[in-house]
């Protein structure tokens, strides 16, 4: 099946609307490797974001990684 286009301003809009909130994140780091994370997104900027984990480490990620479908979010459970 094929993905729908998805532009920039679409993607840095959803993402500014799941900021605070309690995130999991699935995270393809390639041949089948999938890291997963639960935390918050802390600060948005032009380029990137920053993600803080539960564990306390701030990482931060690209738009394109998501357009790119290298990482998924979803809701933590219970929140």
């Amino acid at each position: 099946m094929r993905r729908r286009a998805v532009n920039i301003k679409q993607v840095k809009q959803d993402i500014a609307d799941l900021k605070g909130k309690s995130l999991s994140l699935a995270i393809n780091k390639g041949r089948k490797k999938i890291t997963r994370m639960d935390g918050e997104i802390v600060d948005l900027f032009p380029s990137v974001f920053t993600f803080r984990a539960a564990a306390g480490e701030l990482v931060s990620f690209s738009y394109s990684d998501v357009i790119c479908g290298d990482i998924k979010f979803s809701l933590a459970p219970g929140a």
